[in-house]
């Protein structure tokens, strides 16, 4: 699989140095050529390898699935020619070259469908096919690889040569394949899958992470100023010289704060230790400290360390007060 997808890609590139427009140009004036051949023999099957899903070979077979089991939504899913693929390749290649004509052109499903989807010909000699077997035809897909069918658990072990068993894995029961599907050997070259044979589905790969800073009271997870660096990708703007040196912060709050517990976070977060400047509004009364409001404004010196986001060099100026501040709040910090 990867050699092929090397040699595709390879011949994308090779298109694209020798005339790659031109071979766009041309697929795009003509329609898809046919790939099936004019007789479709049942007899001659051939086999579609890697079609059995591990689940039939790892887990517990637990049983047949009843042949008048209703099945829907179930496809034929086509592969392109090579020649359509190196085409597809050297348009996406071209869709992101500003100097190509097919910069950001990019096509509808129906276009997509018109230019590397399957020809006439072939979807109806597969949908007449399917019909044979007993399949109701439920449409062709607007890309034009794929044809959609319902039926019956038996119609597919006739058609497919594959009977549908259920199996049971950790602690999960579903049907798929128990063994791999069959064709005709006329139709076999074009198709890559058919798919919506089993019940099994993909799981997310996420797991859980487990942080380092998660609070013993609400276990709410907290970011820490490097994580947010590393989300934002803050890196190339800090190898430029770009820290916030030289910018203050101005956090204004109603409470003094203890220096200790923002030390506490510096070091736990391996930041530079560095104390904001303490300021008290002018005509605001005394410098104390409000327990209900020393917390959050600890977690507000927290958002002003040293490293934090894009303002690592920058001086957080703490302006307190213990009476009203909200008529002095502009004229006395526009001074900081």
């Amino acid at each position: 699989m990867r050699t092929s997808v090397h040699v595709v890609s390879l011949v994308a590139i090779i298109i694209l140095l020798a005339g790659g427009t031109s071979l766009l140009t041309k697929l795009r004036a003509q329609p898809p050529q046919g790939r099936v051949p004019a007789e479709v023999d049942n007899g001659t099957r051939s086999v579609l390898r890697g079609t059995r899903p591990p689940i039939a070979k790892l887990g517990q077979d637990v049983g047949r699935v009843p042949p008048g089991t209703a099945l829907q939504s179930m496809s034929i899913v086509f592969n392109r020619s090579a020649t359509q693929e190196a085409a597809l390749q050297a348009l996406i290649a071209a869709q992101q070259n500003p100097a190509s004509t097919y910069y950001h052109q990019w096509l509808t499903p129906d276009e997509f469908g018109a230019r590397f989807g399957m020809a006439d010909e072939d979807l109806a000699k597969v949908e007449a096919w399917l019909e044979e077997q007993g399949f109701s035809i439920d449409g062709v897909s607007r890309s034009r690889d794929r044809v959609m069918f319902s039926g019956t658990a038996g119609q597919v072990e006739a058609a497919f040569g594959s009977a549908l068993h259920y199996y049971r894995m950790n602690g999960e029961t579903h049907f798929a394949p128990s063994a791999d599907l069959s064709l005709p050997a006329a139709l076999a070259p074009v198709v890559r899958d058919v798919a919506n044979l089993s019940t099994i589905r993909p799981k997310p790969r996420l797991r859980k992470p487990k942080p380092r800073f998660t609070s013993s009271q609400t276990e709410h997870t907290f970011l820490t100023p490097k994580d947010v660096a590393t989300i934002y990708d803050v890196t190339p703007a800090y190898n430029a010289g770009l820290t916030g040196a030289g910018q203050a912060i101005a956090v204004v709050g109603q409470t003094s704060v203890s220096f200790t517990d923002i030390h506490n976070f510096q070091n736990a977060a391996g930041l530079t230790v560095k104390d904001p400047v303490p300021l008290l509004v002018p005509s605001t009364g005394n410098v104390a400290e409000f327990t209900g409001d020393e917390s959050e404004s600890d977690l507000d010196q927290y958002l002003s360390s040293d490293d934090f986001a894009v303002l690592k060099g920058a001086l957080a100026v703490l302006s307190s007060r213990s009476t009203d501040l909200r008529a002095r709040v502009t004229s006395e910090t526009s001074e900081l």
